[in-house]
């Protein structure tokens, strides 16, 4: 019991000196798309779909901890990335807005972008998407890869680190796999963590 109480002790120190810190991500390098351009890690999953009606919307792509895997650091301006908005057939990508001073070097829904994004509280804003759906049809949107531009590193989504010669860290979507959308139409999304962990449960029934 004693020893129990000396991990709970030690966890909540490590989780003070956390939150002291600012917003607190679970993973490097995940790419999702938000309702909001400052995700709350407490109710994110609240913040992956569009509920309301039929229409235009606004919805961010954020990148949360950024992270050079080359150096092993955080990265506090992302240089750079590419991926593949992949939207159902009933929506439209209207308008992506990047960062001041970036390029797409491909053309929509590919993005190969050079850009100087600050990284704040952890997390940057790729870009700020305005989204048509009119029919109120449900739907997901999924990342992959960029298909009409060459891939840096081949088979995966990409970031670079502005600081470090733009050097290139793979990224993932936040949902876990290319397989699985990171944002809902009139529908929520599943977290990922919950579908693994029913996938777990499924394996003793």
């Amino acid at each position: 019991m004693k020893r129990f109480f000396v991990l709970f002790a030690l966890l909540m120190l490590v989780a003070g000196s956390a939150l002291a810190q600012g917003v607190i991500y679970e993973h490097n390098n995940e790419i999702g798309i938000y309702t909001t351009a400052n995700p709350d890690p407490a109710i994110v999953d609240s913040q992956t779909s569009y509920t309301g009606t039929p229409g235009s919307f606004t919805a961010y792509v954020v990148c949360t901890n950024p992270y050079n895997t080359n150096i092993n650091a955080p990265i506090t301006s992302v240089g750079g990335f590419e991926f593949r908005l992949v939207l159902p057939a009933s929506a439209f990508l209207l308008a992506a807005v990047l960062p001041p001073a970036s390029t797409n070097f491909a053309t929509s829904p590919d993005f190969l972008c050079g850009s100087n994004a600050p990284v704040v509280d952890s997390h940057v804003t790729l870009l700020t998407l305005t989204i048509g759906e009119f029919s109120g049809a449900p739907g997901f949107i999924s990342l992959s890869p960029v298909q009409d531009a060459p891939q840096s590193v081949p088979g995966e989504i990409a970031i670079t680190d502005f600081n470090d010669d733009f050097s290139i860290s793979v990224a993932h979507p936040v949902s876990g796999s290319f397989d699985m959308p990171v944002f809902g139409l009139y529908q929520p999304v599943v977290p990922n963590e919950d579908a693994t962990w029913g996938g777990v449960k499924s394996l003793y029934r």
